[in-house]
């Protein structure tokens, strides 16, 4: 290995580190959240009936809720929804 190719690689670590500093102090200021709600909806491939699971996940949606996984069924897919809140904040109860 010659030492051009020796440095470009050298610089190349440099930067991944350096990023990888940046991200880590970006962890360091976000604030701890925990799961406080969770959610199954089911959507059934179906012309007339996907309206209700549609209308269901974009209601949740608006409330907060945040799409964690989706699962294809035989009939449709049923969508995994988590709703986060920061730690140290009080939540109510539904």
């Amino acid at each position: 290995m010659t030492e051009n190719e020796n440095n470009s690689k050298l610089d190349a670590l440099a930067k991944c580190v350096l990023k990888q500093e940046k991200d880590i102090k970006k962890l360091k200021k976000r604030q701890p959240r925990k799961m406080t709600a969770m959610k199954f909806v089911g959507v059934a491939f179906d012309p007339e009936k996907y309206k209700a699971g549609e209308a269901e996940i974009n209601e949740a949606l608006s409330d907060g809720f945040e799409v964690l996984r989706d699962f294809e069924t035989g009939g449709g897919i049923v969508i995994a929804l988590g709703k986060w809140e920061n730690k140290g904040k009080m939540v109510e109860k539904q």
